[in-house]
């Protein structure tokens, strides 16, 4: 490369190193406790680091190297060479700065670098931003950010500029085009799925660069399982499936895929349906799992679960919202990439919806916030319920709002109001929703409870608005013949050091009906996927099942469940986990696991996420 180029662009990769360098000496502190310092570790991770930082130097500097290429030699370092270079300089050091705060944010709420769900957040700016501007004081922030950017350019314009002729126009054209090949041949063989190579999770996000990794999760947010995970024959996969899902009720279509109908010995039950997906309500909130001495924070959780069909150790199926709805609404397991309700073609689809709305229920999407936000209208919309977000209420209905919507109170006051609607029109009624409150900034309506703000508020005013709905609820006609069902979307800054740690994915599952329901406890282990063939069941349903969720009250119920952590996909059974990763990998824990078992729990693994990897074929209702 010429020494001209070189030594323009040195300051600023200087730069980028340097402050690259102390952001990862301060995550070092800040996660002490849960990184690898082994001398491999640490060599992978710095190696990781400084490749990923390199590319993303490289596709940065693009347009000030296009600027060198076409400035005349006459105007080097003269008064607009000086300028813009200055100008572009600046901008640079404060678009760096501006990036690490933003990861450090970012990291702060999700304990990983950037990925694509950093790639959706840019695509709803209202929310994401009203929800960083009450939770950090953004404006003393950015202020900061312009005094650190003016002090560093202060300090170190003097490099920006040489001594060194530069070279005539052709001569900078090719090495032009060598730094567009370097580009190209970075942009094809540095992939950041290749790049995670270490066996602590921590040690993976701290080697992803912000930039790259963020323009890595844009491009390639959606991954394909046949071209990167372990596959096997779909006759096989199908014969396992077949093989788990048979019983004296069940009853195969065909020989080619899961569907198959589902009977039952009694005659239906047309009870309403009421389904409280609980934002980030992870089982350690609960008294029973809390250490002992810490403040109770969900008194009322504690006691449904003693009164109602409490399944004390169920799994979520993936760490963001849409994977709870997802798992809930379609019973699949947790495909790599986006989650379905975030994917094109998702209309039409075998679902919670399509089921109810055969039997002839009322469904109902009631959500507080405007649910555009991750596709969610799209597709509950087009899979069978009626869209009641926050934009089909009246002002009246809101009495508080924070960046993502209406207080959970305001919520089943309005999901009482449309249960009395369907009651009052003699129709069975399915009701969805999703509460907002247990969410950054975890404010809500004053003197409802004794604490203020902060997580644990968060839970216990949720907590709080839960015991209101029931209590609210029993004086109602329909209450006796509902079903209540409270189910967390996925668990609280879901993270760890392993691959996928279980204890991020375990959420409680509860549903209360005292007049249908016994109070009963469940220990054994189920899915997030469960939760809607254990309805179906409960109701003594009659239909067609494209589902790969079981009953898990059912007789011969086997345990297992799916997690998942942006492109890792679990498969846990007997105590045994196995996690799927790109370039058709896999491993075990523990490790000392008998090779046929391995075998066995691998074949049952890719059978399930291979065949719902086809989801646009299998789940088209």
């Amino acid at each position: 490369m010429n020494t001209y180029l070189v030594r323009r662009l040195l300051p600023f990769l200087v730069f980028t190193l340097i402050a690259g360098g102390i952001y990862l000496l301060c995550q070092t502190i800040n996660n002490f406790n849960v990184l690898d310092f082994s001398l491999t570790a640490i060599i992978k991770t710095l190696g990781i680091l400084l490749v990923t930082s390199l590319v993303a130097f490289l596709f940065s500097m693009v347009p000030f190297v296009l600027y060198l290429l076409f400035l005349p030699q006459s105007w080097v370092n003269q008064k607009f060479d000086k300028f813009f270079t200055i100008f572009s300089y600046s901008l640079f050091v404060f678009s760096t700065y501006f990036e690490l705060a933003a990861a450090w944010i970012f990291w702060d709420e999700f304990q990983s670098a950037f990925n694509f769900i950093a790639v959706d957040y840019l695509v709803y700016t209202t929310e994401v931003i009203a929800n960083i501007t009450e939770s950090y004081p953004v404006w003393s922030i950015i202020g900061t950010l312009f005094a650190l950017t003016f002090i560093t350019v202060y300090f170190t314009k003097r490099w920006l500029f040489v001594e060194i002729a530069a070279p005539k126009f052709f001569r900078r054209l090719f090495y032009t085009l060598v730094y567009a090949l370097i580009c190209v041949l970075a942009y094809n063989n540095v992939d950041m799925s290749n790049l995670e190579i270490n066996a602590n999770r921590f040690n993976n996000e701290l080697s992803k660069n912000g930039r790259y990794s963020l323009f890595s999760a844009y491009l390639k947010n959606e991954i394909s399982y046949s071209d990167f995970y372990i596959t096997h024959d779909p006759k096989t996969n199908v014969e396992i499936l077949q093989n788990k899902f048979k019983g004296n009720n069940v009853t195969f279509k065909k020989n080619s895929d899961i569907t198959r109908h589902i009977s039952s010995a009694r005659p239906e039950q047309k009870h309403n349906v009421i389904i409280v997906l609980m934002e980030s309500m992870s089982s350690k909130f609960l008294t029973e799992n809390r250490y002992p001495g810490l403040y109770k924070v969900t008194p009322n959780l504690d006691r449904l679960s003693q009164e109602g069909l409490f399944f004390s150790n169920t799994y979520a199926s993936g760490t963001r919202s849409v994977r709870g709805i997802e798992a809930v609404t379609l019973s699949v397991p947790p495909l790599p990439g986006q989650s379905i309700v975030r994917r094109p073609e998702n209309e039409n689809l075998h679902s919670l919806g399509s089921v109810f709305a055969k039997k002839g229920y009322d469904n109902k999407w009631i959500y507080g916030g405007f649910g555009y936000f991750d596709n969610m209208n799209y597709f509950l919309g087009n899979n069978g319920f009626q869209v009641i977000d926050r934009g089909a209420w009246s002002k009246e209905e809101v009495t508080f709002a924070n960046a993502w919507g209406a207080s959970d109170e305001d919520t089943f006051a309005k999901v009482i109001k449309e249960a009395d609607k369907s009651y009052a029109s003699g129709k069975p009624f399915l009701s969805l929703i999703l509460t907002i409150s247990n969410h950054r900034p975890y404010t809500y309506p004053a003197g409802k409870i004794d604490l203020k703000g902060g997580r644990e508020g968060g839970v216990k005013y949720a907590d709080y608005a839960i015991g209101e709905f029931i209590s609210q609820a029993k004086s109602k006609p329909w209450f006796d013949n509902t079903l209540f069902v409270f189910v967390a979307d996925h668990t609280a800054g879901a993270a760890g050091d392993e691959e996928i740690t279980l204890e991020d994915h375990h959420i409680p599952w509860i549903i209360y009906a005292p007049k249908l329901v016994k109070a009963q406890r469940i220990d054994t282990p189920v899915s997030q996927l469960d939760v809607l063939p254990t309805i179906l069941g409960l109701l003594d349903f009659d239909y067609e099942s494209h589902f790969y969720g079981q009953d898990a009250l059912a007789p011969n119920y086997e345990s297992r469940f799916f997690v998942s952590n942006f492109q890792k996909i679990g498969y846990v059974k007997d105590g045994i986990d196995i996690i799927l990763k790109p370039i058709k990998e896999h491993s075990f824990h523990p490790q000392e696991v008998s090779p046929q078992k391995q075998s066995e729990l691998l074949n049952e693994a890719v059978a399930f996420y291979q065949t719902a990897a086809d989801w646009k074929q299998n789940l088209k209702d």
